[in-house]
């Protein structure tokens, strides 16, 4: 029988709840590391919660912020973790000892965070109102360029292997920039329906790439 005819009489979400984690506080923000065995929780309070996911029992809290954490993002081992707060500030977190390895402020407040899958030095900014900025840990940074200065309202991410920068703004378009050389290689503008604009909120790729 046609896959896609069944498909349509299905649900397209959870018949029911696998269950809940009970966290300490209001949870802001979550991300699995790359195997899915260890769930870290971003706090309200700015601590951030490592779960056991094959246990479902708290691993580790660290202390890690003094205002909520709003992005959480893993290193491609598992053993580093990337934070960031409302209150402007980044952290990468050695996940076995609980300690700050590096910390960075940014001058407005920071919307998302995440490490280059491919290279653990690296990882990308995405603050409020301000184009991304590509950051590698011994001690140097790139502003990514924008297809239009007016447009600051911008989101940003890795592809799977971090070969290439996709950046979306609030009027729909998509630019991928090369992680190495920050060149534009393409460009296209999403759009639905009758309407011409549709802002970017998030970007995210399938494990596979495709």
């Amino acid at each position: 029988m046609n896959l896609a005819l069944l498909e349509s009489f299905g649900q397209n979400y959870p018949e029911e709840s696998d269950g809940t984690l009970d966290c300490i506080s209001i949870a802001i923000t979550c991300a699995f590391n790359k195997r899915g065995t260890l769930l870290a929780v971003g706090c309200n309070d700015g601590r951030i919660v490592l779960w056991d996911f094959l246990t479902r029992g708290i691993a580790k809290i660290i202390s890690a912020h003094v205002h909520p954490v709003c992005s959480l993002s893993w290193g491609r081992t598992g053993h580093k973790l990337l934070s960031a707060s409302t209150d402007n500030i980044v952290c990468i977190w050695d996940v076995l000892t609980g300690e700050c390895d590096h910390r960075y402020r940014f001058p407005s407040p920071v919307l998302k965070v995440q490490f280059n899958p491919r290279n653990k030095a690296m990882f990308l900014v995405c603050p409020m109102k301000q184009a991304p900025v590509l950051v590698d840990s011994n001690n140097s940074y790139n502003v990514l360029p924008l297809d239009d200065d007016s447009d600051m309202n911008i989101v940003a991410s890795f592809d799977r292997r971090g070969q290439h920068i996709y950046m979306g703004n609030a009027k729909g378009k998509i630019c991928v920039i090369e992680t190495k050389s920050l060149e534009l290689v393409a460009s296209f503008r999403v759009t639905t329906g009758t309407s011409n604009t549709t802002a970017i909120k998030s970007i995210e790729f399938a494990r596979r790439g495709k």
